[in-house]
């Protein structure tokens, strides 16, 4: 019922996780990550233990394939669920479980991982993943871009008049007046055109970080 990409810039060490649904509020249950570490998504019929279990998994040092092992080891409805999971150091790993509704699937690459179910079809992660390969630009615009592509080729099949969207990215000494890492945290809870809602949250995000650190010093 979602789509998900988590990226990472290697130049600058961030982490992001860029989710859009026809579903409400999906920014308070599928993004996670961690400065340094990586980053975790949960949906389909999401396991939101899931998501501190890999971060601390992935401190430890175990590799996504294990993580995601890991994770749907024990739990019995595991074929209901679809989870990601990316390292700091761009390995990634994927699991979509044989219950989720078609189209569903997941594709990794470089720096890298999408993942989607109730989909248009594959066409969808396709072009999520083709444009975070081919966009150029900070993290968090790549990702918007990213989820831009996958709506404009069908996107989340429902045919809903709402739907909710998410930005999360972690960046060193990047929180509020520099205090942890957990930079951007961004959701449009419910919305007839999330997307692009997130994208203008963004713009008035990025234009607000850019006046404070112009004018005040901490």
């Amino acid at each position: 019922m979602t789509f998900s990409i988590i990226g990472i810039d290697k130049k600058t060490g961030e982490i992001g996780v860029a989710t859009a649904t026809k579903a409400i509020a999906c920014g308070a249950i599928v993004p996670l990550a961690k400065f340094g570490v990586g980053g975790v998504a949960t949906q389909s019929y999401p396991n939101i233990l899931y998501r501190e279990k890999a971060i601390s998994l992935l401190e430890k040092g175990i590799k996504p394939p294990e993580i995601i092992n890991l994770l749907v080891k024990n739990d019995k409805r595991k074929e209901m669920r679809q989870v990601i999971v990316i390292n700091a150091r761009g390995e990634s790993a994927g699991f979509t479980g044989k219950g989720n509704v078609d189209f569903a699937g997941h594709i990794s690459g470089r720096d890298f991982i999408c993942a989607g179910n109730m989909l248009a079809g594959k066409e969808v992660l396709d072009a999520v993943s083709k444009t975070f390969i081919k966009s150029k630009g900070n993290l968090a615009d790549r990702l918007i871009k990213s989820l831009i592509a996958g709506e404009k080729v069908g996107g989340d099949k429902r045919n809903k008049p709402y739907g909710s969207a998410s930005l999360f990215i972690v960046k060193k000494n990047k929180g509020p007046l520099g205090i942890g890492d957990r930079w951007i945290d961004l959701r449009i809870d419910c919305s007839a055109t999330p997307i692009q809602d997130l994208k203008d949250l963004l713009k008035k995000r990025m234009k607000a970080d850019n006046f404070f650190s112009s004018n005040f010093k901490y």
